[in-house]
């Protein structure tokens, strides 16, 4: 039985992102089925207190704020009933309930899928060996799959934007969160042929929690994960450990056996995984179980996009945004009052505001909504010089409040007002 998207969102919302959700789905079929059984009172020995105070808190018709945040920036949901659902993760326990996505969700479909991770301060070395082994494997058909930091995973995503291949980046924040902001020129060319995703609802942050969690989705989705730098105690470390727990394939970039910056590299290669050299490497295991034709004819990477004499230019930065200028005004010439002038029209009264705002409006989310309510109608970039915040925290804070209907986007894209839903 198909569920509506309404009754996946508020799963995700009621159990947590990375939950387990495997065997409720295969007691209940769906999650409309799961909702059904919780108002029937047949989950109390299944999920904790925890979970139960939260899916007595909320229902599935409360979540239309994410539907109408999703609609209005154009990104898609992808549940377990939609034909997008990587097919690897079907076998997860753990899958996600639902996957926020910019850009192609057909690229979720790939028939090889590869993710490479590494360092953030990764050497040139391991910054070349990435590039150079995404391009050739893109070339070859694969999708490259990271996670979208700096260091290795630009470098793996840059490699594919070489070959004009496809390529998805899996966030650790929300869908529109400006991090790391020296990775928005990459951010904005993945989704032109590829895909952004993310497991976590319109307007959540980064934390320590949520890399982990968006660690073991590039883990799922593979069919092998490559390693190409990672010290001993190298977050990469992790998603290599999901990987061989879901029973995929696990490759690892070597160097000199004195490199500290490769501890973790040669550790996962003396406990089985496969020495990484070349993209052969990785596509050799794949030739009989892939139907690939290019496996028999490969085809010869474009040109590149970067300029040559580069080998691996720094990520673009953000540009900065011009400087105005105060517009210069003319002292006006003192007029003769009029003898009378008609009183004007009282203006309408401005919202004040609600008596309370939900619990999850941050600090700066009060703030801009105490600017809108005595503003009256604001855009975002007004708000952001008004506040003195920067754009991430605005579009954060913007977000939540329109999840919560306490304000709502113009045509014009001013942001105005609203009574929230509490």
């Amino acid at each position: 039985m198909q569920s509506a998207p309404e009754y996946w969102i508020w799963l995700q919302t009621t159990l947590g992102y990375g939950a387990n959700i495997g065997y409720l789905l295969e007691a209940f079929d769906s999650a409309e089925g799961i909702y059904n059984a919780f108002c029937r009172k047949e989950l109390t020995r299944i999920v904790s207190p925890a979970q139960r105070y939260k899916m007595t808190s909320m229902s599935p018709s409360q979540v239309t704020g994410v539907l109408r945040v999703c609609r209005d920036r154009g990104w898609s949901l992808v549940t377990p009933d939609s034909a997008y659902y990587p097919r690897l993760f079907r076998q997860m326990e753990n899958k996600p309930a639902v996957l926020y996505v910019q850009g192609n969700p057909e690229a979720l479909l790939s028939v090889l899928p590869i993710g490479m991770v590494g360092a953030r301060n990764a050497s040139d070395y391991g910054l070349a060996a990435a590039r150079e082994i995404a391009r050739d494997l893109a070339c070859a058909g694969a999708a490259i799959i990271s996670g979208c930091a700096l260091g290795v995973d630009t470098a793996a995503h840059l490699g594919a934007l070489d070959a004009r291949g496809v390529t998805v980046g899996f966030l650790g924040t929300a869908l529109g969160v400006d991090y790391p902001v020296a990775n928005r020129a990459v951010r904005e060319a993945i989704p032109r042929d590829g895909a952004l995703v993310s497991e976590f609802q319109p307007g959540v942050q980064g934390s320590r929690t949520t890399f982990p969690i968006r660690n073991r989705l590039i883990a799922g989705i593979s069919l092998g994960v490559a390693v190409v730098e990672a010290t001993e105690k190298s977050g990469s470390l992790i998603t290599a450990t999901c990987a061989a727990d879901y029973g995929r394939d696990v490759f690892a970039v070597p160097a000199e056996i004195s490199n500290r910056s490769f501890t973790g590299s040669h550790l996962l290669i003396r406990d089985g995984a496969k020495p990484l050299f070349s993209a052969e490497d990785i596509l050799e295991e794949y030739a009989s179980r892939v139907d690939l034709p290019v496996f028999s004819a490969p085809r010869k990477p474009p040109e590149k996009k970067i300029p040559a004499g580069e080998d691996l230019p720094p990520v673009p930065a953000a540009r900065p945004k011009p400087v105005r200028e105060p517009e210069k005004r003319l002292k006006p010439e003192p007029r003769p009052k009029p003898e009378k002038r008609p009183e004007p029209p009282p203006e309408p009264e401005k919202p004040t505001g609600p008596a309370q705002l939900p619990g999850y409006v941050s600090d700066a989310g009060k703030a801009v909504y105490r600017y809108l309510a005595g503003k009256g109608s604001a855009p975002a970039d007004e708000i952001c010089e008004a506040l003195n915040l920067s754009a991430s925290a605005v579009f954060s804070a913007l977000t939540m409040l329109e999840l919560c209907g306490a304000v709502r986007k113009t045509e014009q894209g001013a942001f105005l007002p609203a009574q929230p839903e509490l």
